[in-house]
């Protein structure tokens, strides 16, 4: 019984699917994506809708939504708040399961989770396939569940919804997805003189 519940926790179907779409990312030149976020607290029904964009290439990102700026080459993350008038810089987080780590996101059911193909779903008129990840450890991971639904002909992302333990959903929905982009480097680097002058730049590398 629990072999059966190993290999149920690592289900080949959905891991060939989640394989094509990491794949197809890491052979891209590079990706521009606009998505809507939605953030769902189930403990006092708050809910908040914003837009954003990410631009993606191998291990670099931008993500630009609301009053919120995350860039990363790589090596480094700046996350530029508007409100604050300031930058945080830290070491890129390769564990972080989060829309504002777009790189993570097509790489996490390689390590700390389990994966489950719940079947198929129609979305305006187009195919997608349904997988649930599940952490390894529920004890150390913010998410109880994350759902992800997967263009069936493209295997592009369409859907990602994380469940967290607090009580607050995180629901990601990609509106439009372009591959084979060309983006400067320098997009992916924090610029102070692009910023205001009097911006607080806070170091925790």
């Amino acid at each position: 019984m629990l072999a059966a519940q190993v290999e149920l926790g690592k289900d080949p179907a959905a891991k060939k699917i989640l394989d094509a779409v990491s794949k197809k990312v890491s052979e891209s030149k590079g990706i521009r994506i606009k998505f809507s976020y939605k953030v769902e607290n189930k403990q006092n029904g708050y809910e908040e809708t914003q837009n954003g964009y990410v631009f993606l290439n191998k291990d670099k990102f931008k993500a630009i939504i609301h009053k919120t700026e995350i860039l990363s080459d790589g090596v480094s993350v700046w996350t530029y708040n508007k409100e604050d008038e300031e930058v945080t810089i830290s070491n890129t987080d390769t564990s972080e399961v989060s829309i504002f780590n777009p790189v993570k996101l097509f790489t996490a059911y390689r390590t700390g989770f389990k994966y489950l193909l719940i079947g198929e779903e129609k979305i305006k008129g187009a195919s997608y396939y349904v997988i649930d990840l599940y952490p390894d450890s529920k004890e150390h991971s913010p998410y109880s569940i994350i759902r992800i639904k997967i263009n069936k002909a493209s295997k592009d992302i369409y859907f990602l919804k994380t469940s967290g333990k607090s009580g607050i959903d995180y629901i990601f929905e990609i509106q439009e997805y372009k591959s084979g982009v060309s983006f400067p480097k320098q997009l992916f680097v924090f610029d102070k003189a692009k910023y205001p002058a009097d911006i607080e730049i806070i170091d925790l590398r």
